[in-house]
């Protein structure tokens, strides 16, 4: 069962108290501890810490002879008369000869000058065109995680630049981050190693500067989408609450509360008798409407669009990430690996969504795009067990 003991609250101060002892105590366990077969939400006290390993729930024409007949000449010769004429009594002097007229010469015409072509100018040689290389699609903006530091025995959060590939670290004891709807808030909670008695809901900027106090307790805070209000848990309850810390209401039970980044229903894990999986609740009806019936379901992470959520399940045998439209259709595996899988977060465009795993033999955080496909490793990420309580954070 997820559903935490009804402890009293002098109980579960002092177990929280003891949340750092656990921590350091568990830190000293092998560097790659098996997850719990079932998750265990964080509490607004030691729960974050003391349930933390409760079992999670495709021509040839033929050449023709001319046909004219040869005519023979039709002019026939005509004989001289037979009476000769005799000469006349006068003689006739002789004709004068004629002046012979020399042949007129058949004039010839110059032969005309040929026009000079210019030689054919030779062609500019083109140089061949490059064929542009296609661009590879890869992650973009900045991811907010939480990490083991061993050697300082404590949590630290950090960020990991997809531009530049840096990572760096930022405060030490702040996780469950989430960034409010314009990207320039992010909320989260903060240890009592840290923040002593003041520990619980904290926010702050963008670049974690002036952080305040919401509330003292609670874990897994996520922004309504518009930034107005937050649902958080405590306990096994979930939380409506402003900004400032006022308003707080009870809506129902229910673990990991992810608020769509489009309208006024909360994703969560919650059993209602036998009846557990992800559901959907509507912060002001209180309405509730089943997505999933896998006992071991959590962790639901939003799309940008808010049609589909990214969970966890153990559904084939361990904890591995799968995909879900909102009105319950579409149910689709995208890891398979004998490891665990969990933490899904989407990128800000909805081309991306990045996940940890031990599959390597220690924790790395990874990206893939939303099908499953174009698995690659981000950064290393240690974690105790309790990783089942953390989530991260993805802005532009």
């Amino acid at each position: 069962m997820y559903a935490p003991s009804s402890a009293s609250r002098l109980a579960r101060t002092i177990l929280r108290a003891l949340a750092v002892l656990v921590l350091i105590a568990a830190a000293g366990c092998s560097a790659n501890p098996a997850p719990t077969a079932t998750p265990v939400p964080p509490t607004a006290t030691a729960q974050l810490v003391a349930e933390a390993t409760a079992t999670p729930i495709p021509p040839t024409a033929t050449p023709v002879p001319p046909t004219a007949t040869p005519v023979p000449p039709t002019n026939t010769p005509v004989p001289p008369t037979a009476t000769p004429v005799p000469p006349t009594a006068t003689p006739v002097p002789p004709t004068a000869t004629p002046t012979p007229i020399p042949p007129t010469a058949t004039p010839v015409l110059p032969t005309a000058t040929p026009t000079k072509v210019p030689p054919t100018a030779t062609p500019t040689k083109v140089p061949p065109t490059n064929t542009p290389k296609p661009v590879v699609a890869k992650p973009t903006g900045i991811l907010l995680y939480s990490v083991l530091n061993r050697d300082a025995k404590r949590w630290e959060l950090w960020q990991h630049n997809f531009a530049s590939g840096e990572s760096k670290f930022l405060k030490e004891w702040r996780t469950e981050v989430a960034f409010s709807p314009n990207y320039k808030q992010v909320i989260y909670f903060g240890w009592p190693a840290a923040m002593g008695e003041q520990y619980g809901i904290y926010i702050a900027n963008a670049d974690l500067s002036s952080e305040r106090l919401v509330i003292r307790g609670g874990a897994y805070p996520s922004f309504s989408p518009g930034g107005d209000r937050l649902v958080a848990n405590g306990g096994d309850t979930m939380f409506i609450l402003k900004p400032d810390g006022s308003g707080l209401t009870a809506i129902d039970k229910g673990e990991y509360p992810a608020w769509s980044p489009t309208d006024d229903w909360i994703a969560h894990r919650g059993c209602y008798g036998a009846d557990c999986g992800l559901w959907l609740t509507h912060a002001d009806s209180r309405e509730r409407r089943r997505l999933t019936t896998g006992a071991s379901d959590g962790q639901p992470a939003w799309s940008p669009n808010g049609q589909q959520l990214a969970y966890i399940s153990k559904d084939d045998g361990n904890f591995e990430i799968y995909v879900i439209k909102r009105d319950g259709s579409g149910k689709t595996r995208l890891t398979n690996d004998v490891h665990s899988d969990g933490l899904p977060v989407w990128s800000p465009d909805g081309k991306w969504i990045a996940f940890r795993s031990d599959r390597s033999g220690s924790w790395v955080i990874y990206a893939m795009k939303p099908d499953g496909s174009d698995v690659r490793k981000v950064v290393d990420a240690d974690v105790l067990p309790l990783w089942f309580f953390e989530k991260m954070a993805w802005r532009p």
